[in-house]
């Protein structure tokens, strides 16, 4: 019974994972790419990793989740 009343938040939880993980691959991939070959990177990578970011913590926000 516990089992079933947790699979909920469980689902969301794999979710917020991924999303989180999404962030993190974007904000890896703008230091690494302005590392290895040019600052303009930064312009195009930062508010997209900035947004992906946001997205994430509103997602865990709206489920309750916590770190």
């Amino acid at each position: 019974m516990a089992d079933q009343v947790d699979q909920p938040l469980a689902e969301q939880e794999k979710k917020a994972r991924n999303k989180g993980l999404v962030a993190l691959g974007s904000a890896t991939t703008t230091v690494l790419f302005t590392w290895l070959l040019s600052w303009a990177f930064v312009v195009p990578g930062l508010p997209i990793t900035a947004a992906l970011v946001y997205r994430w913590l509103k997602y865990r926000a709206e489920w309750g989740i916590k770190f």
